[in-house]
């Protein structure tokens, strides 16, 4: 299990923090609102690697 989850609360993140304000899911309070999110690449090794499958666009951006 990750260190941020054990100290998060146990299995699940409580906030997640988003800085992507063209994304729908963002809000004004600078964190994610989707139901779940996912982060992709299987092949990723390093932070700067990996994306956010989550994203979708904000209408009319």
């Amino acid at each position: 299990m990750s260190e941020n989850i054990d100290r998060c609360c146990g299995d699940k993140l409580q906030a997640v923090a988003c800085d992507v304000a063209g994304c729908a899911y963002h809000g004004r309070d600078n964190h994610c609102h989707a139901p779940h999110i996912t982060v992709e690449n299987k092949s990723a090794i390093r932070k700067a690697e990996t994306f956010c499958g989550t994203f979708e666009p904000r209408a009319g951006m």
